[in-house]
């Protein structure tokens, strides 16, 4: 009689229960590729896109950045895209690799800063300076939002980190966007008005993004 209430229950539980659609990284790729993309299209489309890149041409310098930046965007959200799937003992961390490269541009910064620090000063201050940061946060809340929609649903174990990944992965994919919009190839001025909106975007994700995140 034990084993026969303790099935029926079971039963009885279960009777409730109706199937969920399994959550595929493929779907939420998706929506992640749009919101990269359409960010960039409509950035490119009010600002137009710098001269050389139209051209089918960059420097050196800048594609090198523009890669490490893009790079540190795609394994940042790669990694919050798996946060979001059920699982025990999963490994989140490959986006701290893609980061790790990412600190080789303020670290050549520094080089080619103190080498002729007047010129890059001036260099830095010229062009779009603070409005290249602003657009790099702005335009990578494409990325955030579908990113925090897909995690929201999920409910990751660690709301904390996932802030933080949200927020590098948007600011990262804004830095790449506006490295197609900005002209200006001096090394500091990329590593301070472009990358920069990875560390503000992640501290703005670790600050606001945990307490929607919890279960």
């Amino acid at each position: 009689m034990k084993d026969a209430s303790i099935d029926d229950l079971i039963d009885g539980l279960a009777d409730d229960l109706t199937p969920v659609r399994p959550r595929r990284v493929m779907g939420g790729s998706l929506w992640v590729a749009a919101g990269w993309l359409g960010a960039g299209a409509v950035l490119v489309w009010l600002f137009g896109m710098r001269p050389d890149l139209a051209g089918g041409v960059m420097p050196p310098l800048s594609m090198l950045a523009f890669w490490l930046v893009a790079a540190t965007g795609v394994a940042a959200a790669w990694s919050a895209l798996r946060m979001g799937l059920p699982g025990v003992g999963r490994d989140y961390g490959g986006w701290r690799w893609a980061v790790g490269a990412l600190l080789a541009l303020p670290l050549a910064a520094l080089f080619v800063f103190f080498g002729d620090a007047h010129a890059h000063t001036e260099a830095a201050r010229r062009g779009f300076d603070v409005h290249c940061l602003l657009q790099g946060i702005v335009s990578g809340l494409g990325v955030g939002a579908a990113l925090f929609l897909w995690l929201r649903a999920g409910a990751p174990t660690s709301p904390t980190r996932a802030g933080w990944v949200i927020g590098v992965a948007a600011g990262a994919a804004g830095a790449s966007i506006i490295a197609l919009l900005c002209s200006s190839d001096d090394l500091v001025h990329i590593t301070l008005w472009h990358a920069s909106a990875v560390p503000v975007s992640a501290i703005a994700g670790r600050l606001i993004l945990p307490r929607f995140l919890r279960w």
